[in-house]
């Protein structure tokens, strides 16, 4: 590989990076509910990512290829359970965001720690379309290339997951 072909693709890697990196942490946090886990899927993920732009692959749709790398990631953890450390929000690891802020923003984001808690109710599939589409702001078309699934489907789950998850909220409540 020539100087140039390298610095050009340092060039598009940190373009990418800049423009998804938080997008990807935020996403494995709905995942994991881990910020070490996250942070480590995360840099995994921009590793994978770079072996494929020097290899020299065609990447057309990068953003589609970075979630569904962090997604097969995230299942591979799952896998490797064992080796997983249990951290979750419960856990207090977060708390230092919600001690200094006025009473409004607690409660915001002690709502959305209940949401993204509830969300874990529903099944696997309807929560990733749920959180693409809503957390990560991913259109329909670009849910079904990164899962691998038509449009129809997808706009199936996320009406029937929104469905699902407003009863889980009414339940919640109760």
């Amino acid at each position: 590989m020539k100087k140039t072909d390298r610095q050009q693709y340092n060039d598009q890697f940190m373009e990418y990076y800049e423009k998804y990196h938080n997008d990807i942490f935020r996403f494995c946090m709905v995942k994991t509910r881990s910020r070490s886990k996250s942070l480590e899927i995360t840099q995994e993920t921009f590793m994978k990512f770079w072996e494929y732009l020097i290899k020299g692959d065609d990447i057309k749709q990068e953003r589609s290829l970075l979630y569904r790398i962090a997604s097969n990631l995230i299942i591979d953890s799952y896998r490797k359970k064992k080796d997983i450390l249990v951290e979750d929000f419960t856990a207090g690891e977060y708390e230092h965001h919600v001690k200094y802020d006025d009473s409004q923003k607690q409660e915001d984001i002690l709502d959305g720690r209940i949401i993204i808690d509830l969300l874990h109710e529903l099944p696997e599939l309807s929560r990733e379309i749920i959180t693409l589409r809503f957390i990560n702001d991913f259109s329909i078309s670009e849910i079904a290339k990164t899962i691998k699934r038509d449009n129809k489907t997808v706009s199936v789950y996320l009406h029937r997951g929104i469905k699902q998850l407003r009863k889980i909220i009414e339940n919640y409540e109760k």
